[in-house]
């Protein structure tokens, strides 16, 4: 039982415990003590949901707790992991160590030194140097969950394979990479978005799939100006960024999509060393790069410089230096377009 293992493995959790392995958060299973390490939310979400589930499955009458560690009151984590009349079960998620006070400090570390069974307590850190002495022992004795935010494409990437993998599922790689372009401006939405199309489609994910589902994203219609505007492409540029913005895009997101495409382009074309290299300073995945490459063939250093120029006044006057915004951002589509080739 589910209960006599966790009472087993409480029974080290005091002085002198052996470290716990570490667990990915679509792994993890329940164990005495489990620390959420990193500010993602999503994951930490994850990770919890799949505790909880696996507790309630063996478990239906299992007591739920969540305690605040910045606000606790003096005993309250000794009290809520205390036998209950009934001897039920009992998983406590304890949020915000970030913030913990003095008085969940102390306690915390009384709890570890504990011989409690039937008790998961889940320990959410997103963060920071508070609390070193706890979280040193937790990393010695807890299952630690990695819950960092992903830094870069490459990592949003990984995500997306490794949540398909985890599946049984199979993702192209160039569905991969549109998926990214469309949802992945939050890990939220990465992971919804991955979690729809294995549901509402049968077999391997494609780039189609994925256009037909979200390419009217912010992030995908933005980047599809960008990509219309510096490929020279004007009149089209010029329809995707007023549908754009009759559809409720911002004008900055538009921007913004334009500048990472400037500087890509701006980088390339004097451009003599390794791609992996450039792409490294960039801090762009290498394979954005080489989807920028050809485009960049067609554009002149001196024109490059003058497209970033011309984003960087369009993104002021979207921030407020002009009374219309939206007038001027289509106005810097029209002259990167303008410019391509010349």
């Amino acid at each position: 039982m589910a209960s006599q293992r966790a009472g087993t493995q409480r029974s080290g959790a005091g002085r002198g415990a052996k470290k716990a392995d570490g667990s990915d958060f679509r792994t993890v299973e329940p164990a005495p003590l489990i620390l959420l390490k990193g500010g993602e939310d999503y994951l930490a979400s994850r990770a919890l949901d799949r505790v909880k589930r696996a507790l309630r499955a063996e478990h239906p009458e299992l007591e739920y707790t969540r305690l605040d560690a910045s606000a606790a009151a003096p005993g309250e984590l000794l009290t809520v992991a205390s036998p209950s009349l009934f001897g039920e079960p009992r998983l406590i998620l304890a949020e915000d160590l970030s913030a913990m006070n003095d008085t969940f400090l102390a306690d915390a570390l009384a709890y570890l030194e504990e011989d409690t069974a039937d008790v998961t307590l889940v320990m959410r850190h997103s963060g920071g140097n508070r609390g070193k002495k706890l979280m040193d022992l937790l990393a010695k004795r807890a299952v630690v969950v990695d819950c960092a935010g992903v830094k870069n494409d490459n990592d949003k990437l990984d995500f997306v394979r490794r949540e398909f993998r985890a599946a049984g599922r199979e993702i192209h790689a160039d569905g991969a990479r549109a998926l990214v372009a469309a949802a992945g401006s939050t890990l939220s939405d990465l992971g919804g978005a991955c979690q729809q199309l294995m549901r509402d489609i049968n077999g391997d994910i494609t780039e189609e799939h994925v256009d037909r589902y979200h390419g009217g994203r912010v992030e995908a219609t933005a980047f599809k100006v960008a990509d219309a505007a510096f490929e020279g492409r004007q009149d089209v540029a010029t329809r995707l960024y007023r549908h754009a913005i009759a559809t409720g895009v911002s004008p900055i997101a538009v921007t913004a999509a334009l500048a990472r495409k400037a500087r890509h382009i701006a980088a390339l074309v004097d451009h003599r060393g390794s791609p992996a290299a450039l792409a490294a300073t960039l801090g762009a995945p290498p394979w954005q790069l080489q989807q920028v490459a050809e485009t960049a063939r067609r554009w002149q250093p001196q024109r490059a410089a003058e497209a970033i120029e011309a984003v960087a006044r369009a993104d002021a006057e979207a921030k407020g230096a002009s009374r219309t915004p939206d007038y001027a951002v289509e106005r810097a589509i029209t002259a990167i377009a303008s410019a391509v080739g010349r």
